[in-house]
């Protein structure tokens, strides 16, 4: 009895194992299917972020847009397309778009609208898809070094600097199964290619007429992204073009070399003159176009838009409740103020700080108060300018009528009244008391000269 029980027991444990086992393995088997292309994920919206001119640089205010933008549209579930139409730009910043359209959880698309070269190239690498406008060129991935005062550019050969752009590009381009000999010639090579031959050779993926012949292509698209299949169903009035954030479009400017050194050396010799002539008032804005230079040669802005922002409070400070009146330092304060909000990051960690549309609200209040109060007190010193520029203006009682309060002798004083006012007067003939007097003018020790009215 007890070994048909046992028997028994056996056979029914290993029935509900293999039972349990078939049913995961369906489950497990349903749910892989819903994502590898039984059921794939639908993306009806798209993002459009634009490297295009004016801000075709590749900067680091350009990088922070870009990475920006990616955040946006994961959050959105939308597909993200960027347009390039640039020569290059700076090598970190590159890396930085390069690795947010990697490492992104959304399906990409590149865009390229005349020319992507080097570090331009970069970016476009890792999209999903890379289209390219029929004619336009991509390539020229060799790093170069340009001296931002005579503008000559030099080719980089150290292995340092050639090694991790071609590793990156290869990493980039093997994941979208493309050429990596072909992308491994525009970095040693600088070889540049047109879109045919991009295209050909295994680079591109499309070659279009236009951007409105990209949309056109996008509705019912199938894209695999890190196991996960998305259908694309983008309709032209789905795509929502990203803006820039003030900050980044304001670091981009100070990127500029030129700028950069422009602003550094009028900052440094306007803070060497203010010191040495003694004009101190003059010092925080000399010592802001230092500052800004600075961000230009690769500070980092947060440090300066917290600077910025203590030193004008500090300054308007002063002005208001130490200083009379409101001058050179008070616009000082509230210039910096504008600038250390204008510098303001824009992603601060969740949980520390308010939601990023707070910080949109408040910096946008901010802006609103610091021009209100620099249009308010500019018009005030303006004012201030132009009376203090006035010659004074001394009052006379020349030509009035009055009255003579007292007998004028000729020669002796008396008083006239003129205007509701009492003023001593002289004549040299004699005036009697209630007579109407004309002040013929105003000796310099303030007594009048006057006469008899004419009946």
């Amino acid at each position: 009895m007890k070994t048909t029980l046992k028997v028994y027991y056996t056979v029914l444990f290993l029935l509900f194992a293999v039972i349990s086992a078939h049913s995961v393995f369906a489950l497990s088997h349903g749910f892989l299917s819903a994502y590898t292309g039984a059921n794939p994920v639908d993306i009806s919206r798209a993002v459009l972020v634009e490297i295009t001119p004016p801000w075709d640089t590749i900067d680091s205010g350009v990088a922070e847009c870009f990475v920006e933008a990616v955040k946006y549209a994961e959050s959105e579930n939308a597909l993200l397309l960027y347009k390039v139409n640039s020569y290059g730009g700076y090598l970190d910043a590159a890396f930085n778009i390069g690795d947010a359209v990697y490492y992104s959880r959304i399906p990409t698309m590149a865009y390229i609208e005349n020319k992507a070269l080097s570090a331009g190239t970069l970016v476009v690498l890792p999209a999903d898809i890379i289209a390219l406008q029929r004619g336009s060129i991509i390539g020229a991935m060799k790093p170069v070094i340009v001296n931002p005062v005579t503008g000559e550019i030099t080719f980089v050969n150290e292995s340092k600097i050639l090694e991790p752009v071609i590793g990156k590009a290869k990493v980039y381009a093997e994941s979208r199964n493309r050429n990596s000999t072909l992308v491994m010639a525009f970095v040693t090579e600088a070889k540049v290619v047109d879109s045919s031959t991009a295209v050909s050779q295994g680079v591109g993926d499309w070659e279009v007429l236009s951007f409105e012949d990209v949309v056109s292509r996008l509705y019912g698209l199938v894209i695999e992204k890190q196991g996960i299949q998305y259908q694309v169903k983008v309709s032209p009035g789905s795509i929502e073009v990203y803006s820039c954030s003030i900050r980044s479009r304001f670091i981009s400017l100070l990127s500029n070399s030129y700028l950069a050194n422009i602003l550094l050396s009028v900052g440094v010799l306007a803070t060497i003159f203010s010191i040495a002539s003694g004009k101190l008032a003059a010092l925080p804005l000399a010592m802001a176009l230092m500052l800004l230079g600075l961000i230009g040669t690769g500070v980092n802005p947060n440090a300066i838009s917290v600077l910025f922002i203590i030193l004008g409070a500090a300054l308007l400070a002063v002005e208001l409740f130490v200083l009379p009146g409101f001058g050179i330092v008070g616009v000082s304060g509230i210039v910096l103020i504008t600038l250390g909000f204008a510098l303001l990051p824009m992603y601060i960690p969740s949980g520390v700080a308010p939601r990023e549309e707070y910080l949109n609200a408040l910096r946008a209040f901010i802006f609103g108060t610091a021009v209100t109060l620099g249009t308010f007190f500019g018009i005030i010193t303006f004012k201030v300018i132009q009376i203090k520029r006035k010659k004074p203006v001394i009052y006379t009682p020349e030509g009035k009528e009055g009255v003579a309060i007292d007998d004028i002798k000729p020669g002796s004083i008396g008083y006239v009244k003129v205007e509701g006012e009492y003023w001593r007067a002289t004549s040299s003939t004699e005036i009697k008391s209630g007579e109407r007097v004309v002040v013929m003018a105003m000796r310099p020790d303030g007594i009048l000269v006057v006469k008899k009215a004419q009946e």
